[in-house]
C-alpha cells in the first residue's frame, strides 16, 4: 500500500501537525508500506529517513507576499519578547486557516495544485491530511481516497466564520466540486475522520469518525518512588510570553527544592540554580518526575500530560481549539484552567500546592492516559489504513 501524507503548514511555531505526521510514516513503514510527503519546508518540518518529500508551498500570514509574511512574523516575535501580549483572538479553525495563510485566493489553488502533481507522481492508494484541506480536495480532484485528522472543535457546528473562505469557494466552483457554506464543510468529503483523542475527550458522533488517541512517541509512566520534583513548562506560541513564563516561574520557584525545565525557542537556553531554559528538553526522561506540566492547551501539549500521568495547568489565552483543550482536561478534574491575567506566581504555586496535597488530579490523568493509550495511536490507523484500503 502506499500512502501520501500531507501535513498542515504554518511560519507560526505549531509542532502538532509534523510531529503526528512523522509518527504515522514511521508506523506506515515498520508496517512494509510506502510513504511519502507533501509537506511545506517551514520552521515546522522535520523529515523522516528515507521517506521522499514532495515540494509544497508555504503559506504566509494573510496571504501577504512570504517575504513580507516572514518580516512581520520576525518583528511579532520581536514584541513578544519584550514581553507585549499578543491580542489576537482566533475564534475558529476556519479563522486559523485565514490567518496563516492556508485559505487564501492565492496561495490555496498552488497548494491544491502541487498536492495533485504529487499524487500523480507517487500514485497512492490514499492520501492522508494532516488537517489540510487543500489535500482533501486534490484527493478528490485526482478521485484518490482521502482521510483526513480531525477534532471536536474543528467542526463547523462548533465554530466557524465563513466570511475567510471566499477564496476557496471560488476555487471549488471553478472545478465543478461541490458549493459549501464554510471551507471546514470538506472536512466532511474525507472517506473517514481520525480524532487523535478519545471519545471521553472528543465527544464526536459522526459514522465516519474513529478515535485512536494520540500519535505522540510518549510511552506509559514509568512508577517511580521518587517524590515528584519536577515542573515541566512549555508554551509553544501561546498567550504567555517566553519572558513572562520565566519571570513567573523563577519568581515562584527560585531557590527551592523543584526542578523547573522551561522549553521555549523565544529565549536563550540557560541554567541558573534550579532553573532551567533550553529550546527542547526529553519530557519522555522529565515527566516520571513531574507533579505539573505548563502548557498552552496544544493538543500534543495535554496529550503529553494525560499520558505521563501529570496534572496540568493550562492557560489556553485566545485560541478557540485551546480554550475547548482546557476545558476537557478540567472536566477530567486531571488540571486547572486559567485565564492570561491569572498567571502569576502566586496562583502557580498555590496549584502546585494543591496538586500535592489532592492526588485526584494524577489518578484522573493517569486513568485517562491509560485509555487513550489503549486506543492504539498510529498503530491502530495503520489497522484502519491495511482493512479499509
Amino acid at each position: 500500500m502506499k500512502i501520501l501524507i500531507a501535513p498542515m503548514a504554518a511560519l507560526a511555531e505549531t509542532s502538532g501537525p509534523i510531529t503526528r505526521a512523522q509518527a504515522l510514516a514511521i508506523e506506515i513503514k515498520k508496517r512494509g508500506h510506502e510513504v511519502a510527503f507533501c509537506a511545506a519546508k517551514d520552521g515546522n518540518y522535520r523529515p523522516v529517513k528515507a521517506v521522499k518529500n514532495y515540494y509544497a508551498p508555504i503559506p504566509s500570514p494573510f496571504g501577504l507576499p512570504l517575504f513580507i509574511g516572514k518580516r512581520i512574523f520576525k518583528a511579532m516575535h520581536g514584541i513578544q519578547a519584550l514581553g507585549i501580549q499578543p491580542r489576537l483572538k482566533v475564534t475558529s479553525f476556519e479563522k486559523v486557516l485565514y490567518i496563516v495563510g492556508a485559505i487564501h485566493k492565492k496561495f490555496f489553488p498552488k497548494d491544491v495544485h502541487c498536492l495533485q502533481k504529487a499524487i500523480r507522481d507517487f500514485k497512492p492508494d490514499v492520501v492522508y491530511a494532516e488537517f489540510r484541506i487543500a489535500a482533501i480536495v486534490a484527493a478528490k480532484l485526482e478521485n484518490v481516497k482521502v482521510i483526513t485528522a480531525y477534532s471536536f472543535p474543528v467542526q463547523k457546528s462548533y465554530a466557524s466564520d465563513p466570511e475567510y473562505s471566499k477564496g476557496v469557494k471560488e476555487f471549488l466552483g471553478r472545478n465543478g466540486l461541490p458549493k459549501i457554506e464554510s471551507a471546514l464543510d470538506i472536512f466532511d468529503w474525507a472517506d473517514l475522520k481520525i480524532v487523535a483523542s478519545s471519545y471521553e475527550l472528543e465527544p464526536i458522533d459522526d459514522e465516519k469518525v474513529i478515535h485512536v488517541g494520540p500519535f505522540v512517541t510518549v510511552q506509559k509512566p514509568k512508577e517511580t518512588s521518587t517524590r515528584k520534583r519536577n515542573i515541566i513548562a512549555y508554551m509553544g506560541s501561546g498567550t504567555i510570553t517566553p519572558k513572562r513564563l520565566i519571570k513567573v516561574l523563577t519568581e515562584a520557584f527560585v531557590g527551592t527544592d523543584f526542578q523547573v525545565y522551561i522549553a521555549t525557542k523565544g529565549a536563550k537556553p540557560f541554567k541558573r540554580g534550579n532553573i532551567n531554559v533550553g529550546h527542547r528538553f526529553d519530557f519522555v526522561d522529565l515527566m516520571p518526575k513531574a507533579v505539573a506540566f505548563i502548557n498552552h492547551g496544544g493538543q500534543n501539549s495535554i496529550m503529553t500530560g494525560l499520558i505521563s500521568g501529570v496534572p496540568q495547568i493550562i492557560c489556553p489565552g485566545n485560541v478557540f481549539e485551546r480554550r475547548y483543550n482546557a476545558v476537557s482536561v478540567k472536566k477530567l478534574n486531571a488540571g486547572i484552567s486559567l485565564e492570561v491575567e491569572d498567571f502569576t506566581s502566586r496562583r502557580i504555586e498555590q496549584i502546585i500546592q494543591g496538586f500535592e496535597a489532592n492526588p485526584i488530579y494524577r489518578n484522573n490523568a493517569k486513568k485517562a492516559g491509560e485509555k487513550l493509550l489503549n486506543l492504539g495511536g498510529t498503530q491502530k490507523v495503520v489497522d484502519i489504513l491495511e482493512s479499509e484500503f
